[in-house]
């Protein structure tokens, strides 16, 4: 079951990586709302609006881009997972997943964030 999650989480990093919005939207849920801070700016968005808005209007991440899944907790239909994102958008962000399973697929529905 965490190769599942994680697979899931590597959906999103992957299309961040690629700079591909369908394959972000796709990693969300349909109703997924994410929250950080970008330095000192509070932001908030849809997880749909940052796969058009942000993801969709970037230019592939390329060599300077790294991630890595550190840990991830499961109970039952729900799950948690902790991403680190070095060079994405020349930033580097510490990611806290919520995932829930619906309909045999794991899917994030929130996503809190900051810059490291």
């Amino acid at each position: 079951m965490h190769e599942a999650v994680r697979a899931a989480v590597q959906k999103y990093v992957d299309g961040c990586a690629a700079a591909d919005a369908e394959r972000v939207r796709d990693a969300f849920d349909d109703h997924a709302v994410m929250w950080g801070y970008l330095g000192a700016d509070y932001v908030t968005m849809s997880g749909a609006d940052f796969a058009a808005n942000v993801v969709g209007t970037a230019q592939p991440a390329g060599s300077g881009y790294s991630s890595e899944i550190h840990s991830i907790e499961i109970v039952g239909d729900v799950a948690s997972a902790v991403l680190d994102e070095r060079g994405f958008l020349g930033a580097d962000f510490r990611n806290f997943f919520g995932l829930i399973r619906r309909g045999g697929e794991w899917r994030i529905t929130s996503k809190v964030f900051t810059t490291v």
